[in-house]
This record gives C-alpha cells, structure tokens and sequence, in this order.
C-alpha cells in the first residue's frame, strides 16, 4: 500500500472540530476513536462554546464534552451518530527510522497529509514511564490534534 492509499484511509477517521463561543472560535483535528460517536482531540481546540464535527464524507454533528484535561493537553468528545469508521491502532513498537504519515486539518485544508521519520521511541527520562515517540515531521501552522501512522500500520497515537 503506498503513503497516498494510507492517507485516504486515515483521513476516513480523522475529523475537523471547529468550536464557537461568544468571543472566540477555535479549529482542529480530531480521532475517531470508536464506532459509537467517541471523538478524541486536543484540549486546546475546543473553545467555551458550541462543537461542530465535520466527517470526512461531509457530514456534519454538534459534539458534547465528556472529558478534557488541560495538562495533557486532550479532550474527549461524544457525537450523536453511530457505525463511523473508527481508527485503528498499532500494537508493535514504534522503530527509530520508521517512516511515518500525518493527518489532520490545518487551517481547514482537509485531510492534508505530510511524513517524516521516527528518531526515538519509548519512555524517555524526565517523561514518565509512557511511551513516547520522537519524529521529525513538518507541519502547517495552527495544526492540531495530528494522526500519526506509519506507512503500513494503523494509527500510532493521536
């Protein structure tokens, strides 16, 4: 399968988050992480407003917070639709020297896809015990909440 292949099929699950309120709007990217409506993205792209989550196939639904954390930076949303293509996620460990693809929805540019190279996996000192994964990876600005994958591997982390 070559890296544009993948890029359709992450960008299947990959959805942009544009979020309302009274003095501000926000955008980004998000995860579909289940098929039931689970929604995972970046804390900071969800303002104090309304969520609208629009899917790759166009369709569109308002998002209900169920969880988010400022310190790591993560939110987790819930829409009222089911049956929606799920990402799937890696078992293995990640390699330094994998090449690995991103997806997201910079600026509103849907579905844009760049790559890089893993340099470093796994817990790294003043870290914690977690994995972690180093990649060079260039990125648009205002890019948030990226896919990351490798070439012939579900979803890495998000």
């Amino acid at each position: 399968m070559g890296i544009g292949e993948v890029g359709e099929l992450l960008r299947r699950s990959t959805v942009y988050i544009h979020s309302s309120g009274r003095r501000e709007q926000s955008a980004g990217s998000g995860v579909i992480w289940d098929s039931e409506g689970t929604v995972i993205t970046n804390s900071h792209v969800l303002g104090t407003g309304e969520h609208l989550v629009e899917l790759w196939d166009g369709r569109s639904f308002r998002a209900d917070v169920k969880a988010r954390d400022d310190v790591r930076d993560l939110a987790k949303l819930k829409l009222p639709a089911t049956g929606l293509p799920a990402a799937t996620f890696r078992k293995q460990a990640m390699r330094p020297g994998e090449l690995v693809v991103a997806v997201g929805n910079p600026m509103g540019f849907t579905g844009a896809l760049t790559t890089g190279i893993v340099h470093a996996a796994g817990p790294f000192p003043g870290l914690g015990h977690r994995p972690w994964v180093q990649a060079a990876i260039r990125l648009a600005l205002a890019t948030a909440t990226t896919r990351l994958t490798t070439h012939s591997s579900p979803t890495i982390c998000s």
